[in-house]
């Protein structure tokens, strides 16, 4: 495999027409019951294990310290614990939490997130992990716990202009979560990352209490390792912060930290459901090696439209059956 065969494979995994589909069939799904959305995620999920997943560029994360420990550990799931880690490599250890802004096309959505993660070590790996506390979106979405989700927010702007700006401004439908800033990438210089936090943090991400309801539901992403190597590192001084609403008290004032991808970030990613069992570096490259992009089904939509030709025979049944019986009296 070459250096371009990964992102070429990835990107081929993601068809416009399925994603819209499911984008189409979400305000039906999300009328089933949860057990039953369940089901049919794990049914798509051993069918299509893996789902390209496309970060386009200048995903930004803002890296804050935590200053109410007590508070972010009761927001983790069990079996993990807090850990000091670094975003750069020559950064000084601390208790992070983090926002990671993005624009993403994917095998089941497309559209904006902001994600708000809590890093942690699983206790049973030992792997460091960025586990997801919470998120908005423009987009649908599926976590363990609510399911299949529609958009929780009216509009989200992520963009950049010509003076090189990049400009965010994403906010919650009930106004609880609110984020805008303009940061300027001129000011940014590409920097070593620590790999612990974004290679092997990459190989195990789960969910918070809030987004779980039998544990963290770890799963992976599968990358080219020079995707985690770099990224820019913009100074407090290029970053006008307007507003951050989410969690006061729960950490500082100001990031620590604030780190950009300037270019599009190629993942596989496990589909809900499914866990793959990459511990380190030497797994993921081994597991990069022996993939066959032409044996990757593309993530289908078939069982979700089979449930929705069901339910609307189930309801046009029950609808006549209660006319005929209205019509015979």
């Amino acid at each position: 495999m070459n250096k371009t065969d990964f992102a070429k494979g990835v990107e081929r995994l993601i068809d416009p027409i399925s994603v819209g589909t499911l984008h189409f069939m979400q305000y039906f799904n999300q009328l089933m019951p949860k057990s039953i959305q369940k089901k049919l995620v794990k049914s798509s999920a051993q069918k299509t294990p893996h789902m390209g997943f496309v970060v386009e560029p200048y995903s930004l994360f803002l890296c804050y310290e935590i200053i109410d420990i007590e508070k972010a550990k009761s927001l983790l799931p069990d079996g993990f614990e807090l850990i000091r880690t670094k975003i750069f490599a020559n950064d000084e250890p601390k208790y992070y939490c983090i926002f990671g802004c993005i624009r993403a096309h994917t095998s089941a959505f497309w559209g904006t997130r902001t994600e708000f993660y809590i890093i942690a070590k699983d206790k049973k790996t030992d792997l460091l992990s960025w586990i997801i506390i919470d998120y908005i979106t423009d987009t649908i979405s599926y976590d363990n716990k609510n399911g299949l989700s529609a958009p929780n927010i009216n509009q989200a702007v992520m963009t950049t202009d010509y003076n090189g700006n990049l400009i965010i401004d994403i906010e919650k439908k009930d106004d609880s979560h609110k984020l805008s800033l303009v940061a300027d990438v001129k000011k940014g210089a590409m920097t070593n990352l620590d790999q612990r936090l974004w290679l092997e943090g990459n190989l195990s991400i789960g969910y918070g209490k809030d987004l779980s309801d039998d544990g963290a539901g770890i799963f992976a992403l599968k990358f080219e390792p020079g995707e985690v190597e770099k990224a820019l590192k913009i100074p407090n001084l290029g970053l006008n912060l307007e507003s951050n609403t989410w969690y006061p008290g729960l950490f500082e004032k100001d990031p620590s930290q604030i780190a950009c991808f300037p270019y599009a970030q190629h993942f596989i990613s496990d589909s809900p459901g499914h866990s793959s069992k990459v511990k380190n570096k030497d797994d993921l490259e081994l597991a990069i090696k022996s993939l066959d992009f032409n044996r990757i089904k593309v993530f289908s939509t078939k069982s979700f439209r089979i449930m929705i030709l069901i339910g609307t025979i189930v309801s046009l049944t029950i609808t006549i059956t209660l006319l005929s019986m209205l019509l015979s009296k």
